[in-house]
């Protein structure tokens, strides 16, 4: 009752004092009239612009509410066509139970196979008058390297290569003398080479002969799976370490002496409900992901990883068994669900 009483004094004082200045000065009745109007037209226009905030405020919060609820909604749909990921080098598999290989990664190197070298000596000392083969030349058994003579007799007789194989080294000259200890040819048949590998003192005991193994190199051939033929009965007396060896089939001569590699010895095998091959795991913002197929589309699915070896790995959770899985190419994807998350934030 007050402030109404206090609103209508002011009117009634506001009212006389117009019609006071109209009378004593018309020229300062326009100069008030526009004062009184600029003041009301400001308070009007305060109030409005504050009503406006309050509205725009509740627009804001509700249109943010109905975007986040928007944003959660829209998930971008894959449906990429399977043919066209084949044919960007894709593969698509069926979940199913499999095998984890429990390995270790040991170094070694490969080497002559001992056993498949030959050292061409004299029988008696005599003097080189000639030389026929050199370093790197491939011969057969009984291909004369050189003719000797007799250093007693003067009597000449050849020296022979004794199995198929590549010359490696040549340690005569004309007119060199040799005894019957002197090498003048080492002759080697690479078509088979060792594969030594050294076995750290607690792999000893657990390695056996027989078992796989995958021998890679860093700069050479492609892998090869075979497994352990020789398991040596002793160890090394200096280092304390074992030595595991593989008979390795060299016939394209890909493979050197002097090579160092690395040998991935199955030492075991278990069990799990699922597996995938390693190239079915995506990194997708730092978590790992299998691409699903789920009504018709690609899910990315968050994968809990267990056990593994250097070729497959065992899903905990994040995919059933029965369930068809992009298990290579998953890459393409990735980039494709990348892509529709940038598009669909712009359009935000």
């Amino acid at each position: 009752m007050n402030k109404l009483l206090n609103h209508l004094i002011g009117g009634l004082l506001l009212a006389a004092m117009a019609s006071q200045n109209t009378i004593a000065a018309p020229s300062d009745q326009a100069s008030h009239t526009e004062a009184g109007a600029q003041y009301t037209g400001e308070k009007q226009h305060s109030e409005e612009e504050h009503a406006e905030e309050d509205h725009s405020e509740d627009e804001g919060d509700h249109a943010e509410d109905s975007g986040h609820e928007g944003h959660e909604e829209e998930e971008p749909e894959l449906t990429f066509n399977a043919d066209l990921l084949r044919d960007f080098g894709g593969e698509i598999a069926t979940a199913e139970a499999g095998a984890i290989r429990q390995q270790v990664s040991l170094p070694g190197e490969v080497k002559l196979n001992e056993e498949a070298v030959a050292h061409i000596t004299p029988r008696f000392p005599a003097k080189i008058v000639e030389v026929r083969a050199k370093t790197g030349d491939r011969v057969k058994a009984d291909d004369i390297l050189a003719v000797a003579e007799s250093s007693e007799t003067l009597s000449r007789f050849p020296l022979k290569s004794l199995i198929d194989g590549v010359v490696i080294k040549r340690h005569v000259t004309l007119g060199e003398h040799l005894a019957p200890d002197d090498t003048a040819f080492v002759v080697a048949d690479l078509s088979t080479l060792w594969v030594d590998i050294a076995l750290y003192p607690k792999q000893v005991p657990m390695v056996k002969t027989g078992q796989p193994v995958r021998v890679t190199t860093s700069h050479g051939p492609s892998p090869v799976e075979t497994s352990l033929d020789y398991v040596a009965p002793l160890v090394d007396e200096a280092t304390r370490t074992g030595l595991a060896r593989v008979f390795l089939a060299n016939t394209d001569n890909d493979w050197k002496p002097g090579m160092f590699i690395e040998g991935q010895i199955t030492l075991g095998e278990f069990s799990a409900a699922v597996v995938v091959p390693r190239t079915a795991i995506i990194d997708l913002e730092g978590q790992s992901t299998i691409f699903v197929q789920h009504d018709g589309n690609w899910e990315p699915r968050p994968a809990k990883l267990g056990r593994g070896d250097s070729d497959w790995v065992e899903i905990l959770s994040g995919l059933e068994s029965g369930e068809r899985y992009v298990a290579k190419g998953g890459f393409v994807l990735k980039a494709q669900l990348q892509k529709s998350e940038f598009e669909s934030g712009h359009n935000h």
